[in-house]
């Protein structure tokens, strides 16, 4: 059994940290280490991961001594890994049982360097994906996984050789972090699993990052992070000739609309 390191930036999420950690914990791939990255939280998220830490030792605790956001907190993570998978989660979402067993049995089955996860999103029930099982590669993959449209990182279970011979990071872009690197990883992976039994619960919180109140200067910042994510991305599919999957093609044929049913 592979080890797996779950990488979980932490900051201000004591209301709903808990119940994440107890998903994690409750997980039937047992092998795994749990990167909890503290950084700087003023609430009580540090006390909780403490008491869970007492009693789990797969948990590892590192801090921050400033609070460097979400970039800064998932690269730390990465960096602190020891398994043969990392899995980047968020403080106050949930995974289903069979999670990692179901991506680390579909990643090893096909020697893929990576495997993606179903989603059931919560706010947005209809940007949820669910695969049909399978193996995605060569210039399929940027289709088959939507990776262009639904760039989040806790998506995808990924080989850690490959995250850190690539020299793969999160750039400081919230809330675009995500994409720029993923479209990357999914660029260099030899192989994507498609996971439909693998889901991740993407929860709505009240106080995430997405749903707090307009404020004008954050959505400046939001903005053109989001222009330079894009130059990023621009850059990135240029040089290596990328071809962007048909957006019309996709939305006609939807071939992740359908679980596979046995």
């Amino acid at each position: 059994m592979k080890k797996i390191s779950v990488i979980i930036p932490i900051y201000n999420a004591g209301r709903y940290l808990g119940e994440t950690l107890d998903s994690v914990a409750a997980e039937t791939h047992k092998n795994i280490e749990i990167i909890c990255v503290l950084d700087a939280p003023t609430d009580d998220s540090a006390a909780i991961v403490k008491k869970y830490a007492a009693r789990d030792a797969r948990i590892k605790i590192i801090r921050h001594r400033k609070n460097m956001g979400l970039p800064a907190a998932r690269n730390s993570g990465a960096k602190a890994a020891t398994g043969e998978y990392i899995h980047f989660m968020d403080a106050d979402d949930l995974i289903n049982p069979e999670f990692y067993e179901t991506l680390a049995a579909a990643a090893d089955d096909a020697d893929a360097d990576a495997a993606a996860c179903s989603v059931i999103y919560e706010k947005k029930p209809r940007r949820g994906i669910a695969f049909r099982d399978g193996v995605a590669s060569g210039a399929e993959k940027f289709a088959k996984t939507m990776v262009f449209e639904h760039g989040w990182a806790w998506r995808w279970l990924i080989r850690r050789d490959l995250w850190m011979k690539r020299g793969l990071a999160f750039p400081d872009l919230v809330p675009m972090e995500d994409k720029p690197a993923m479209i990357k990883m999914v660029h260099y992976a030899n192989r994507i699993a498609l996971c439909s039994g693998a889901a991740y619960f993407y929860k709505n919180r009240e106080g995430s990052i997405l749903g707090t109140k307009y404020d004008a200067a954050r959505n400046k910042r939001r903005h053109d992070n989001r222009k330079k994510a894009r130059r990023i991305i621009g850059d990135f599919v240029r040089a290596n000739k990328i071809r962007r999957p048909c957006r019309l093609w996709r939305l006609i044929t939807r071939p992740w609309a359908k679980i596979e049913k046995e």
